[in-house]
């Protein structure tokens, strides 16, 4: 059992959690979610020892955790080298291959560097690092942003039999509706528990708001009572008479009203995006002509031809390392076709959102690095990072101090201020809260333009109206 009680932790003068309590027991299933930047992975730090506490205190009874992080490293190494390290005794290898069967980590070479494993397989590596110490509570932080759709139903069905207390933070959607019993939002310092799945959560949070505003609306009426209260006090003409009830008056709205006080609700938001074209409807926009790419020892994908015409909206998926961003990256210019044709239409205006943001120089602060990217004027820049809920001293900030969430709401600022004929978006929702993906998808569903979407977030692509299916698997290329 995990108990905390009376919790609070602050950086920078800023508090996180003021005075939260929380229990973690008896082999639930915890989902954590709140806006970037709310304190959902200090909130792991915490409990898991990697950072103190400001005040109160986390009693750990009976329980080892283990902690998989969102950003993990691993040293320059083979894969079975690797495994062989975290054994506590040699004879317990039986161990590896018991847990290379029940996580399906597949596809790999024993003698293989862990830097050529795709992200789904090293997400499985860090797992089967952490299940070898045999932890009986899990902390992991978006599992999701690592694995393909087949991962990710995979992952569902091994947790739902996983005989152990898991905490996820993750902004899947569809996910925790598979995966959790509860939903704990962290919001304005404290922690919010809702039983049940992701969509009760939304339900029971529509009421718990409606029940803020009510006792918001109370609030103001009392304290526009208590006020005319003070003013009729301070009209009376005796003075010692007058004293005493002015100073009554405010000992009562100091106990009624001050000690009491709500603050309305705010939802906070990113504004709308609004990307133009005037692109016909069936212009050409792309066409592949019995593409193939090689790499020295791989081919990637054979003879794939389609095309893509004005307004038309696709989903391109697949498994991870089958070579969706290798087909992007051939439309974008930034790598070259062994063989065949990639053409892209006459004046297209392309927008390409990647799956890793390594155009961002981290040392910069936002606002230098959002007009060099921009070139926008200095006047512009405050208003369009605003609508990303970029202000004041956040614009200050280095990148390297955002964290991913942050980033990726960052790196969207910038796509955004352009108007594109076509986006091509690689995996675009990967560390970005549910709130600021609501607000995306939204936009997407009323975008005119054509769409290539790679996501493996079930949730959001059944949002922005996809009307064409492309799977990539095994070299080929096909409509579903």
């Amino acid at each position: 059992m995990i108990i905390g009680k009376n919790v609070s932790l602050t950086y920078d003068g800023k508090p996180i959690l003021n005075a939260v309590d929380f229990v973690i027991s008896n082999n639930k299933k915890i989902g954590i979610v709140g806006r970037n930047g709310c304190g959902k992975t200090s909130f792991f730090k915490i409990i898991n020892g990697v950072e103190p506490v400001t005040d109160g205190s986390i009693n750990i009874e009976g329980e080892k955790l283990a902690y998989l992080p969102q950003e993990f490293d691993f040293p320059d190494a083979f894969v079975g080298e690797y495994m062989e390290s975290k054994l506590e005794n040699s004879w317990d290898s039986y161990k590896i291959d018991m847990l290379i069967e029940e996580l399906k980590f597949k596809n790999y070479d024993e003698y293989q560097k862990i830097s050529l494993l795709s992200e789904g397989q090293k997400m499985k590596l860090k797992l089967m690092e952490l299940l070898l110490a045999d932890p009986t509570t899990l902390f992991i932080d978006e599992p999701t942003n690592h694995l393909d759709i087949e991962g990710i139903m995979w992952f569902e069905g091994y947790l739902k039999r996983l005989n152990k207390t898991v905490v996820m933070i993750s902004h899947d959607r569809s996910f925790l509706n598979h995966t959790v019993d509860e939903i704990w939002e962290i919001e304005n310092t404290k922690i919010f528990a809702f039983v049940g799945d992701y969509d009760n959560y939304k339900t029971e949070k529509l009421k718990l708001i409606d029940k803020w505003d009510e006792e918001y609306k109370r609030f103001l009426i009392k304290k526009a009572q208590m006020e005319k209260l003070i003013a009729n006090a301070r009209k009376i003409t005796n003075g010692k008479k007058r004293g005493r009830a002015v100073e009554s008056a405010k000992k009562r709205y100091e106990r009624e009203v001050t000690r009491k006080a709500k603050e309305k609700y705010v939802i906070k938001k990113i504004g709308d995006i609004e990307f133009d074209t005037d692109v016909r409807g069936r212009k050409l926009m792309l066409r592949f002509d019995n593409v193939t790419k090689k790499y020295e020892k791989n081919t990637v994908f054979t003879d794939i031809s389609f095309e893509v015409r004005g307004g038309e909206r696709i989903w391109l998926f697949g498994p991870n390392g089958a070579g969706k961003s290798t087909l992007v990256k051939l439309i974008m210019g930034d790598e070259k076709v062994t063989k065949g044709e990639v053409k892209l239409g006459e004046n297209i205006h392309v927008g390409y959102f990647a799956q890793k943001q390594t155009h961002l120089d981290y040392d910069k602060n936002l606002l230098d690095q959002f007009l060099a990217e921009t070139q926008c004027e200095y006047s512009q820049a405050f208003g369009a990072l605003k609508r990303f809920l970029f202000s004041g001293d956040d614009l200050k900030k280095r990148i390297k101090n955002l964290s991913p969430g942050e980033r990726s709401r960052f790196a969207f600022a910038i796509f955004a201020f352009k108007d594109y004929d076509m986006l091509i978006l690689d995996e675009p929702t990967n560390h970005l809260d549910i709130e600021t993906k609501e607000v995306i998808e939204k936009n997407l569903s009323e975008y005119k333009g054509n769409l290539l979407l790679i996501s493996h977030d079930r949730y959001f692509v059944e949002n922005v109206d996809i009307q064409k299916l492309l799977r990539l698997d095994q070299g080929k290329l096909e409509y579903v």
